[in-house]
């Protein structure tokens, strides 16, 4: 009976999550879908660049933003918020801010991004601050896509569309664009029908009279569209703010990716479920729970219905084997996957797939670990991961 129980519980959360959920979006969505008024003026947008050891890319991303608005109109300043850079990067912007007085250097000390962050919020002017990286380009119109979504008051943060170029180059990254595409439209359901919880850092705006701090061990991408909800406000995914970025080149950094992004949103999401409590906040608790912390709990949710399927299998009731058998194929796959990838060939999507799929579980089953024995991850620049 336990087993049968806990089986049932673990399979039906795994399709609420993966599909029942975003269906529910989907629906509401379409009945009573959110509409965003046009009654308030353009605000103007500060562009906040964060940056550690970025001289190779943060001349080009400065002008890419500069080419948002040639007249200074929208953008008052564009930021740049440089962590403990040692390579050229804060004489790069430097040199630049001496002929273009929008630009401005915030030299900080090494502290990790989210402190980076928080320096330019306190610094900026803007009525919006438009947090993004360096390795980021925004496509035309980015930067007024995201102002217009904000002439409605009740939107307190908004955030873009991220596209990845070269994404058919390796299959990591074919599968992880896959996963994105299934992720970016859940986010755009969630936006119609006002339950959007979550924002990518690279195209991540907010009404600067909404921010409040956030802690180190945290990322702005995660708690700031936490705190707006809890005041009340709307976040809102806006599909014209397109921005693209690299994706992700292999396993080793995807499962680099998975396990840092996921340990700090377990812990912020966490930090927020007594806030965001359903009889306060209804919308943004079931969001929390459907597409953040049990989606998060994806390993966990299979491991239990692989092993009680197996113990119901043992037990007289075989029908439950096919759980064990066709995880034990999966993994199969997805070591035939690996095996031909050492040969420097892709390997077919059918057997790629399985792959992706198990060393994201593994990211966020690490994530999990980490979040219980209480380790922080304080600075996620790329480089500290690929060091490690």
């Amino acid at each position: 009976m336990v087993a049968e129980l806990a089986f049932w519980v673990a399979v039906l959360a795994l399709l609420w999550v993966y599909a029942g959920y975003p269906a529910f979006v989907a629906l509401l969505a379409r009945v009573a879908p959110l509409r965003l008024d046009r009654n308030l003026p353009t605000p103007s947008v500060t562009v906040a660049i964060v940056a550690h050891d970025e001289a190779e890319h943060i001349r080009d991303r400065i002008r890419n933003v500069l080419a948002q608005d040639p007249g200074g109109g929208l953008i008052p300043e564009v930021l740049v918020g440089s962590d403990g850079s040692k390579d050229g990067t804060d004489e790069i912007v430097a040199a630049v801010a001496r002929h273009e007085p929008r630009v401005r250097l915030l030299a900080l000390p090494r502290a990790g991004t989210t402190p980076a962050q928080h320096a330019m919020f306190e610094a900026a002017h803007g009525d919006v601050v438009l947090l993004t990286d360096a390795e980021t380009r925004f496509e035309p119109g980015c930067v007024a896509a995201v102002a217009e979504a904000f002439r409605d008051g009740r939107v307190g943060c908004a955030t873009g569309r991220l596209e990845w170029f070269g994404e058919d180059a390796t299959a990591t990254s074919r599968n992880e664009g896959l996963y994105w595409r299934y992720e970016r439209r859940v986010r755009a359901l969630e936006s119609r029908a006002g339950f959007l919880t979550a924002g990518t850092g690279a195209v991540l705006a907010v009404r600067r009279s909404s921010y409040r701090a956030v802690t180190t061990t945290t990322g702005m991408d995660h708690l700031l569209p936490l705190f707006v909800l809890e005041q009340g406000q709307r976040v809102v995914f806006v599909p014209d703010a397109i921005a693209s970025d690299r994706p992700i080149s292999g396993l080793r950094e995807q499962f680099q990716n998975r396990t840092r992004t996921a340990t700090r949103g377990i812990q912020a999401n966490l930090s927020m479920v007594r806030r965001l409590a359903p009889w306060r906040h209804p919308r943004a608790a079931v969001a929390v729970w459907s597409h953040k912390l049990l989606r998060w709990a994806t390993p966990w949710l299979v491991l239990a219905a692989v092993g009680s399927a197996a113990v119901l299998g043992g037990s007289g009731q075989p029908g439950y084997l096919i759980v064990p058998l066709l995880t034990m194929a999966g993994i199969g796959a997805a070591v035939l996957a690996h095996a031909i990838s050492r040969t420097g060939r892709k390997p077919p999507r059918l057997l790629a797939f399985p792959r992706a799929f198990g060393v994201v579980c593994l990211g966020f089953a690490l994530a999990w670990i980490n979040v219980v024995r209480g380790r922080r991850i304080e600075s996620w620049h790329r480089a500290d991961w690929e060091s490690a």
